[in-house]
């Protein structure tokens, strides 16, 4: 899982680890980090056009559009 950890020196770092570690070193300087509440990402696809799904499917559709319209 991705949790947020801060240093006492204020750096705040994203890392990827197992849901029990609650310390890490912190990659900026060194000093110890402690997991910190953060909020969450959520990507919602298709619910509306302003969420990045619905742009990514409008980029692909275009893409493949372009395509073949290059080809043939």
């Amino acid at each position: 899982m991705i949790f947020d950890f801060k240093c006492s020196a204020g750096h705040i770092n994203e890392k990827n680890v197992s849901s029990d570690t609650r310390n890490m070193p912190c990659p900026t300087c060194g000093a110890d980090a402690v997991r910190i509440i953060s909020g969450t990402s959520v990507k919602l696809p298709g619910w509306d056009p302003g969420y990045p799904g619905a742009y990514d499917k409008w980029a692909r559709d275009h893409e493949k559009a372009a395509a073949k319209k290059h080809k043939g």
